[in-house]
């Protein structure tokens, strides 16, 4: 009687934590209708999913990116659709170039409600075929490029003691990828920063949702950083992104963000794989580390010596550059990927 009894009472209290748990996220929920939301790396990628997902809750955008010719194409796309939109090229690893972009949006809108850290760069490659520099560019285009939006619309979002942002981190992030050193370090900093002004910003009314995602089916590939044995990387990397078994759709990572974003969710996995292989990385990390070894040893390309290291390639150009059947079937396939979310190919059809 006394275990049954146990566990009856485990039994409601678990009951009772989910019901609390659940009514405290509705009461964080906010609605998306009229308001000013930034979405950074908008103009293609994952970014313009996530900006077709706002403006389909009514909101209005202002997106930024790098190049000023993909963020046109990408205002006129949403526009077409019937988004209130504004964009600028401008690059977010930049602390005064963004200032400038921020007021421009609060000069036009009046005020940000929503920041989504968004941009960011992926380099891939071993380890020792990296050297220091390399993960200074990874920091530079992947944390301060989540670090200087947030500063810069923090004042905006004390001042009215309300505001929402969304940095969307990796599960590269939680987890250490094989031959993704530099991305990693990057995106460990980036989720560590996320994951602290979750705590702190609270008091001002900001809620922070750090996302989690795993690789994302969006032609990404054709955009990283490839280094070493450039046609065995861009092999295992783009199989590893075109494939349905490994990857979801920048669609559904898009919508998970808005989700989190509406109900301020401090962190989201966006997909059951994440979600599983970080909870199992976090509790047994001597498991999952060995299995991870193992992996690299199996599925990896092999590793130069350290000396025979190579400048980076774009993706794009490893492809070009191949006489390899494989690797050029491979591009296509990362093409048709970034096509999907790409408004100039779209403009051209």
């Amino acid at each position: 009687m006394r275990i049954s009894g146990m566990m009856r009472l485990m039994g409601l209290l678990t009951a009772g934590l989910t019901l609390a748990l659940v009514v405290k996220r509705r009461m964080r929920r906010i609605e998306l209708e009229g308001k000013v939301v930034i979405v950074t790396g908008g103009g293609r990628g994952l970014g313009y999913a996530i900006a077709q997902q706002f403006a389909a809750r009514g909101c209005k955008l202002a997106i930024c990116g790098r190049d000023a010719a993909t963020i046109a194409a990408a205002v006129r796309m949403l526009r077409g659709q019937g988004a209130e939109i504004i964009g600028s090229s401008c690059d977010v690893s930049d602390a005064q170039a963004v200032q400038t972009f921020v007021r421009r949006v609060v000069d036009y809108y009046g005020t940000v409600d929503v920041l989504v850290n968004n941009a960011g760069q992926c380099f891939v490659g071993a380890a020792t075929q990296h050297q220091a520099n390399d993960f200074a560019d990874a920091l530079q285009n992947i944390f301060w490029t989540q670090y200087h939006p947030t500063m810069a619309v923090l004042p905006h979002m004390r001042e009215q003691r309300s505001g929402r942002i969304a940095n969307v981190t990796s599960i590269g992030g939680k987890v250490p990828i094989p031959h993704q050193s530099a991305y990693s370090v990057a995106k460990y900093a980036a989720t560590g920063w996320s994951e602290t002004i979750t705590t702190e910003f609270t008091n001002d009314g900001i809620r922070v949702s750090t996302i989690t995602p795993p690789p994302i089916k969006n032609g990404a590939a054709l955009y990283v950083h490839f280094l070493g044995r450039l046609e065995d990387e861009f092999k295992w990397f783009t199989k590893t992104l075109t494939s349905p078994l490994t990857s979801i759709t920048a669609d559904r990572t898009a919508r998970v963000v808005v989700d989190a974003v509406t109900y301020g969710d401090p962190e989201r996995a966006v997909s059951p794989f994440s979600w599983l292989a970080i909870r199992a990385h976090g509790l047994l990390p001597n498991l999952t580390l060995p299995l991870l070894a193992m992996g690299e040893r199996l599925l990896m390309p092999k590793v130069d010596a350290p000396s025979q290291t190579s400048p980076h390639r774009m993706g794009a150009d490893v492809a070009r550059q191949s006489k390899n059947s494989e690797i050029r079937e491979l591009a296509q396939r990362a093409r048709a990927d970034a096509d999907t979310y790409e408004p100039r190919s779209q403009l051209l059809k």
